[in-house]
């Protein structure tokens, strides 16, 4: 009889541990010619906080005194990021307190703003996100869709230490959903690329579907239909991406 593992270490463990507070976005996209891009909020002091909450109900049937399998419903749930900025810009105390230009009061050098009166569809970001870098230096991705920025302005200056305010991003859903019954939150984790070196004998021994997919998951393109030409189209660009991974 095998003994069970004292530990969960694996050779995978140093690499997929999530190190420092990372980074939070507004309007953060991914654009195929590009990458990602968008605007980084601030610098923080003391991270941050992201939180995802289901809600569940639990349905109480008599002659079952305690839960029972199939009898748990999710019925809801809540999704925010806690972020403590270091940096306190003139956009923070806008978004934060949702405020707006009053151009009635003039003072040279100054813009004043007043608080608005409701909250609007541009006080809605396209979305907020934490994005944090693991060990392996690949990076995760949380994408708070229709994002918004509560809570209230609550600053402590002292001297000799640095005011820290938190901003509260709750995500929320949108009409533009088929439906208001989830959230429209994304993580988006890291793949191991398969750097696998495929030979023409192993190519022949897959189906078409097989070998595109592993063509597609590559980002190679297959043009032909035939397969013997699918292999030949398969082999050059592995053999193309190879040399470039050496150079």
């Amino acid at each position: 009889m095998g003994k069970l593992k004292t530990h969960g270490i694996t050779q995978g463990t140093p690499k997929e541990i999530l190190l420092g507070a990372g980074a939070y976005y507004k309007n953060l996209k991914y654009i195929e010619s590009k990458g990602w891009e968008g605007v980084i909020l601030g610098a923080t002091q003391g991270g941050g906080k992201v939180s995802i909450t289901p809600e569940y109900l639990t349905i109480e049937a008599d002659g079952a005194t305690v839960k029972v399998k199939g009898l748990e419903k999710k019925v809801g749930e809540t999704a925010n990021m806690e972020i403590n900025l270091l940096e306190i810009k003139e956009s923070h105390l806008v978004e934060v307190l949702h405020m707006e230009e009053d151009t009635t009061k003039k003072v040279p050098g100054y813009k004043v703003y007043k608080s608005k009166r409701d909250i609007g569809d541009d006080d809605y970001f396209e979305n907020i996100a934490f994005v944090g870098t693991l060990t392996s230096g690949e990076q995760v991705i949380i994408i708070f869709e229709n994002g918004i920025i509560e809570g209230a302005l609550e600053l402590e200056p002292k001297n000799k230490e640095i005011s820290v305010f938190t901003a509260t991003v709750e995500c929320t859903a949108s009409f533009e959903q088929d439906d208001l019954e989830h959230l429209p939150y994304y993580i988006y984790y890291p793949q191991t690329v398969d750097v696998t070196m495929y030979t023409q004998e192993q190519l022949e021994s897959m189906t078409i579907e097989q070998i595109k997919t592993i063509a597609t998951d590559r980002g190679y393109t297959i043009t032909k239909t035939v397969k013997a030409e699918i292999i030949t189209e398969f082999l050059e660009q592995q053999n193309i991406n190879e040399s470039e991974g050496n150079g």
